[in-house]
């Protein structure tokens, strides 16, 4: 087994609590002790970004195994590449980079569309004591976020769901910043347009 994935020994998304929370050791030193070679330490350093980067993909690819593959894959790569992680950069936007890039070359590969009938939606899971009206609703926003392109998908999922700027955005998607604000609006008002009817016929 590569010395890299002895990282990945584990259940994904179920870490458990360790001396490292327990300590309530900081960022800078779990990156710190990851790039000298402690390799536990990675384990505890992407834990609170593993789940947000799984649902990320997932948005961008519409596929949940295409998604938890390209999960393992980005935290590997991140795990390689970590000695060239600089302190002054933000970890979670320079991770996220790592698993948008990973994501458009999975779509360019496969050459295909996402899955429009796998992809998720931004209101989570629907509980049994929802009303139908609401359940009708998150279908609706569902089916609007499935016609958007991964690329405006992902945008407006890190602005409006994870509440990066729009300034880490345009590091996290390598685009401009006028792209991203142009984008953004662009998948809002699509959005919008698509949830019109419905949510005139409420009033």
């Amino acid at each position: 087994m590569p010395e890299y994935q002895e990282c990945f020994n584990y259940t994904p998304f179920s870490f458990g609590v360790s001396r490292y929370v327990h300590n309530k050791m900081d960022k800078r030193e779990l990156i710190t002790r990851v790039q000298e070679g402690e390799k536990e330490a990675f384990k505890y350093l992407v834990a609170p970004y593993q789940k947000k980067i799984y649902y990320l993909l997932y948005i961008i690819l519409g596929d949940r195994e295409d998604a938890m593959d390209i999960t393992q894959e980005a935290l590997i790569k991140a795990y390689q590449n970590i000695k060239r992680f600089r302190m002054a950069s933000s970890f979670y936007t320079w991770i996220y980079r790592i698993a948008v890039n990973l994501a458009f070359d999975h779509l360019r590969k496969m050459r295909r569309n996402p899955k429009t009938e796998e992809t998720n939606n931004l209101t989570g899971e629907e509980g049994s004591d929802c009303s139908l009206m609401r359940k009708e609703l998150t279908e609706q926003i569902r089916r609007a976020m499935a016609q958007l392109s991964p690329q405006h998908r992902a945008i407006i999922l890190l602005r409006d769901v994870e509440g990066l700027s729009y300034e880490e955005i345009s590091k996290v998607m390598d685009c401009r910043l006028g792209t991203v604000m142009s984008r953004l609006h662009y998948a809002r008002d699509a959005v919008r347009h698509k949830l019109e009817p419905y949510l005139k016929g409420e009033d």
